[in-house]
């Protein structure tokens, strides 16, 4: 019976999961910068047949994460012919994928299975990974890895398996190498394995080490080739100190970001409620540190403070890692208490307010913006460089422009390493305005121009062409 009402609880999950990711996606599918330098990397790939060395580069330091982020997206680029919501597919199997295996590997074990769920669950309604699962980049795959290391951790405990050491190492390797976000949670499992289980602790650091080594090899790669540049800036570049950061600010960031509400100030109390709550689950369960509840609600507290002491701002992309110890933490409480936190998650995320603010229509879709550079790209023939002025986001490169522009025909150079290379600009408006006194780093790199053409798409949408003078 309880094996039926878990396996309902499956198909349900899948069901919501995908509702969530995908209703209305072609309406409201939005191509953005990030999404647009994946696809250039990965067509790129294609193109030359060559592979990244480097993943994305980090939002705070001069490095890159793991090209096993672009390893990971190819096959869908490759399947979908090179269409950008390849990725939300992607991430959407990837998900669904770690969902299924929690089921085959704990579905002996209901207790753990329950909890699996459960935080299963609080991942596909809470607002952040909705959002960006419908625009996918490099810290969306995250949560899954996290999870599956706790998981993996709590059952070495039990007992102690290399087979189990390879999962937990492998997927907390794989979390960092993906997002550097989640470093401050190696730090917290260091210091748990001290505490818990010191004698395994040699083997739990060689195999870290040997899995973060093999999976950023090309790193290392490019490294060595290239007489260690990415190394070298980071010494050169000064890093942020905690006075440039305002504590308070970074908390208020973390906590509208980990329990998003209308109020911030009920978003900080839950915040506040959740690290004493965690605080109290540690000592009431400090005779019984192998207990699940204890690692998850240690690994909570320690995750928080770590994260506060890091000198960099709080963005929401660098949650995942945090929110993924909540659920698990959410999912060990005691069955009523567990429950009656869900269905108030359930009630706050699900209301039509919220729901309606993911499917809304996009500002311009990827298909306007194939149609618009389409007609573009048939009456303009010459190489030219792309810029963009935009409304919705504050970049002025546009790497999502540039793809789109590419797929439609245009042949289209960097300003930035070939500038010298045409007299032409391509200048594209959206959600903005364009005129003789508009002016920004691309358009210096250019030099002094004259516009010779404009095509209005829509109305917030049109291409500018510029030739140098």
């Amino acid at each position: 019976m309880l094996k039926n009402i878990h396996l309902v609880g499956i198909v349900i999950l899948a069901g919501l999961f995908i509702f969530l990711r995908f209703y209305s996606l072609n309406n409201s599918f939005f191509f953005l910068n990030d999404m647009g330098r994946d696809m250039l990397v990965l067509q790129k790939w294609h193109d030359t047949g060559k592979p990244p060395l480097l993943g994305p580069q980090t939002s705070v330091m001069p490095f890159n994460q793991s090209a096993v982020y672009f390893y990971l997206l190819y096959p869908g680029f490759l399947l979908s012919g090179g269409h950008p919501i390849s990725s939300v597919y992607t991430s959407a199997v990837f998900y669904l994928s770690f969902l299924l295996a929690g089921y085959y590997f704990l579905h002996k074990d209901k207790r753990l299975l329950s909890t699996f769920l459960i935080s299963f669950l609080l991942l596909s309604i809470h607002p952040q990974y909705i959002l960006q699962g419908r625009f996918v980049w490099n810290p969306s795959f995250v949560t899954p890895l996290v999870i599956t290391s706790v998981f993996a951790f709590y059952l070495l405990i039990q007992k102690f398996t290399l087979k189990k050491l390879l999962v937990f190492s492998s997927s907390t390797a794989l979390a960092i190498s993906i997002s550097y976000s989640v470093t401050p949670l190696l730090l917290c499992f260091f210091i748990l394995w001290l505490i818990i289980d010191r004698q395994h602790f040699l083997k739990y650091f060689i195999f870290l080490i040997g899995s973060l080594i093999v999976l950023n090899l090309p790193t290392i790669f490019f490294e060595i080739r290239h007489n260690f540049l990415l190394t070298t800036s980071m010494f050169t570049k000064s890093p942020p100190t905690i006075s440039d950061v305002v504590l308070q600010q970074r908390y208020y960031d973390l906590a509208r970001f980990v329990f998003p509400t209308n109020s911030q100030n009920l978003s900080t109390f839950l915040l506040i409620l959740s690290i004493l709550t965690c605080l109290y689950l540690v000592i009431k369960h400090r005779k019984n540190t192998h207990s699940l509840v204890f690692i998850s609600s240690t690994l909570y507290l320690l995750n928080a403070l770590i994260t506060m002491v890091f000198p960099f701002p709080i963005h929401s992309h660098y949650i995942f890692g945090f929110t993924s110890l909540i659920f698990l933490v959410i999912s060990t409480l005691p069955t009523i208490t567990s429950a009656l936190i869900v269905f108030l998650f359930l009630y706050n995320y699900l209301q039509p307010a919220q729901l309606e603010t993911y499917f809304q229509p996009a500002p311009r879709t990827y298909s306007q913006m194939v149609s618009c550079y389409t007609s573009y790209c048939h009456q303009f023939k010459e190489p030219t460089f792309v810029s963009v002025q935009s409304g919705i986001l504050p970049f002025h490169n546009g790497p999502d422009h540039r793809y789109a522009l590419s797929r439609s025909g245009c042949k289209i150079l960097d300003i930035e390493t070939q500038n010298g290379a045409s007299k032409y600009m391509s200048v594209i408006v959206e959600s903005s305005n364009f005129d003789t006194k508009t002016n920004y780093y691309e358009l210096d790199l250019f030099g002094k121009h004259k516009e010779i053409n404009r095509l209005n798409c829509q109305p917030n949408l049109e291409v500018v062409t510029l030739e140098k003078i």
